[in-house]
């Protein structure tokens, strides 16, 4: 009945704690904008001004009919002509329905999920691998150096860690840049130049080619912090009564470190993975825009440029979710790992 009560106590926090994200979103994106960008206007003209693209697409002859059309289509896709209470309900349908409307600006087009759908693999697949990664080293390093410590292996990988975390992302993926070029003699391509010259299984390849550098990058800059937390914990949970007891017992330091320290110092780092995995879908905007990165993270860039509210609206709802639904799973993950959880 306790882990009953506690899982159904975080259910209801997560859905409470995301009806009023959900809520700030609106308010964010739908009014906040109209306030600073075009108090003088009227609330139509202000959302045609924001949401409606200026420049239309190659092709175009009858420039005029296009604006009335595309104007219609995003005001009512929007409820703009609605007053504000209707168009918050319909805003609560449409963000739970993945109806996102369409992209505006000169650089993202259609609609917007169907951004989300082609841009979704590419981020997962550079945040997926590059996030194990860094949590299979950074704990294996922590777990080694809280062994050691004290000696040149601790010390060592301590030194170079500290000195990697606090290289900014940009910075270490430049010099990872300038490396390949210096040493192999082979600038980087992104991955949007090579695929639209190939096809087939050339074009797999070619991702693999242009995911290395980011792949590096992300992982190299995700070490330190699992590094950090894991010896920490680490260090901690050796001094416990518990270890020491088993030491004292005989028992072998291989299975004192790993069966007694790192099975009940695993929670923190299950905490971290599981924010890790929640923030996936936001993409490393970062990383993405400078090896452009197909991803969300660079196409998040590319609608803050283009002042996108739609596609910025519906990124920061998804990773609302993803991450209110990552940390419900580590909370779940708590109440089973260590009892004392599920009796608070």
């Amino acid at each position: 009945m306790g882990l009953r009560r506690y899982i159904t106590r975080k259910v209801i926090y997560s859905i409470l704690l995301l009806l009023m994200v959900v809520a700030f979103n609106f308010v964010l994106f739908q009014i906040l904008p109209f306030a600073f960008a075009c108090p003088n206007l009227s609330y139509e003209q202000c959302a045609s001004k924001l949401y409606v693209p200026q420049n239309p697409p190659p092709k175009i002859i009858n420039i005029t009919a296009w604006k009335i059309e595309v104007q219609d289509k995003i005001l009512n896709a929007y409820g703009f002509n609605k007053p504000i209470w209707v168009r918050f309900l319909d805003y609560y349908v449409n963000m739970f329905t993945a109806n996102f409307g369409y992209n505006i600006g000169n650089v993202l087009g259609g609609s917007v999920i169907q951004t989300i759908q082609q841009r979704t693999p590419f981020t997962l697949l550079l945040l997926g691998t590059s996030t194990i990664a860094a949590f299979i080293i950074g704990i294996g390093l922590g777990v080694l150096a809280s062994a050691k410590r004290g000696k040149v292996i601790d010390i060592s990988s301590l030194s170079v860690l500290l000195f990697l975390n606090s290289l900014p992302v940009f910075f270490l993926g430049s010099m990872l840049w300038i490396f390949q070029l210096g040493l192999l003699h082979k600038d980087y391509i992104p991955v949007g130049s090579e695929l639209s010259l190939v096809g087939g299984w050339h074009a797999y390849a070619d991702i693999i080619r242009a995911l290395w550098l980011p792949f590096v990058t992300l992982t190299v800059a995700g070490i330190g912090g699992v590094f950090l937390t894991q010896r920490a914990v680490m260090i901690d949970t050796m001094g416990e009564d518990y270890v020491v007891m088993a030491r004292a017992k005989g028992v072998p330091e291989r299975t004192v470190l790993y069966k007694h320290g790192l099975r009940n110092a695993v929670l923190p780092i299950v905490t971290a993975f599981a924010l890790s995995i929640g923030f996936i879908l936001s993409g490393a905007i970062i990383t993405e825009t400078i090896f452009q990165w197909p991803g969300l993270g660079y196409a998040t860039f590319q609608a803050v440029t283009a002042d996108d509210f739609p596609f910025a609206q519906a990124i920061f709802f998804i990773i609302t979710v993803c991450v209110l639904v990552a940390i419900f799973a580590a909370d779940i993950t708590y109440g089973f790992l260590d009892p004392r959880v599920s009796r608070d």
